[in-house]
């Protein structure tokens, strides 16, 4: 009875399609076991009397976005995060990203590792041709940049509103990070008068991440800018981060500084629809655990891009052993300088080579 439905030239179901289902029935195998440790998570986290349950209410507020590749990670296992921050409130597709930071955390080893992405890069952007790999303000188009250009998988997608880091930094009583000699933004009103370890408040974090135009005091006596452009600003954003994983660190899992976290949380970032309330539990008790030791970080080695002298390209020499050690949680490579010829290149004693550290 049902001859008139049959059709004449079927569809031929091809490898291509019979891969991308199975792998959507793993990834929801994945995510029923994730479902179910992240619920044992969740209750063990509760505590007595379910203040930490309490705590984590607000989560439900957080912004979530749809991204292709990113999904649950089982308990205990190695995650990627792809931390973007944008200028601005963390609402999605208005703004463009200018801190770009893989972030790697392994509860089982006790380690992190950062790499972070210069947005001068220059990617082939869909749509666009070659273009800044911070060109794209959908965050999506940015992890399969990642995911697919520079060899990266990419688990969980979260976007920060760096109008947020000066409440953040302030509520953890500032960051510490090295001042070897005393440095200044005019434009982002950032100025350090300061040497050795110094504790930044909120207002000098924030203007320290946004400084495009970082000068330091020489010796002479005159103020130098900054030779390394891109590149300096990503050295100096990745020490703010160290800053606040070493301040996060430091404290803890109280109930009321909880639920103070998740609603900054809810107010300034934006995560994968993937990373579920348990998952984010479980990155921040890995995060708390970590010492300053226990954190590694580096830019990924670029040399000049040859479509534009201003711009940077991955350095095909270098790049693929520091994007393997990252993937697999090996030490970082030390970055390697800059190729003649790139934008700012220094000269082998240039004060900035140690303007901004760890203490």
């Amino acid at each position: 009875m049902f001859e008139h439905l049959d059709d004449p030239r079927p569809p031929a179901l091809g490898a291509g399609l019979r891969r991308r289902v199975a792998r959507g029935a793993q990834r929801r195998r994945r995510r029923r076991t994730a479902g179910g440790v992240g619920a044992v998570l969740v209750a063990s986290v509760a505590g007595t009397g379910g203040l930490y349950a309490r705590a984590l209410w607000p989560a439900r507020d957080i912004e979530r976005v749809e991204v292709a590749g990113t999904d649950s990670v089982p308990h205990g296992r190695p995650v990627t995060v792809l931390l973007l921050g944008t200028d601005g409130r963390s609402g999605v597709g208005s703004h463009n990203f200018d801190t770009i930071v893989l972030a790697r955390v392994d509860p089982g080893a006790g380690t992190a590792s950062l790499l972070s992405l210069p947005r001068d890069l220059i990617v082939d952007v869909p749509g666009e041709g070659p273009a800044m790999i911070n060109s794209p303000t959908d965050p999506a188009a940015v992890v399969a940049i990642v995911e697919e250009q520079i060899g990266i998988p990419v688990d969980h997608l979260a976007v920060v509103g760096l109008d947020g880091v000066r409440e953040m930094v302030d509520r953890m009583g500032g960051i510490d990070v090295r001042v070897p000699a005393p440095v200044r933004d005019e434009a982002s009103g950032l100025f350090l008068d300061r040497t050795g370890c110094v504790t930044l408040g909120g207002e000098q974090a924030l203007a320290l991440l946004r400084s495009r135009k970082l000068e330091v005091l020489g010796s002479d006596g005159s103020w130098h800018r900054d030779p390394l452009s891109d590149l300096g600003r990503v050295e100096r954003q990745r020490q703010v981060l160290f800053g606040a994983l070493a301040g996060l660190g430091a404290g803890g899992f109280a109930p009321g500084d909880l639920e103070d976290d998740v609603r900054w949380l809810a107010a300034h970032v934006t995560v994968d629809a993937d990373l579920s309330v348990a998952g984010m539990v479980e990155l921040a008790r890995a995060v708390v655990r970590l010492g300053p030791d226990d954190v590694s970080g580096a830019t990924i080695p670029v040399v000049t891009s040859p479509l534009d002298p201003s711009r940077l390209a991955l350095d095909a020499a270098a790049a693929p052993a520091t994007i393997a050690a990252f993937v697999a949680g090996d030490p970082l490579p030390p970055t390697p300088p800059v190729t003649p010829g790139a934008p700012g290149v220094a000269a082998p004693d240039d004060p900035f080579s140690t303007a901004i550290g760890t203490c």
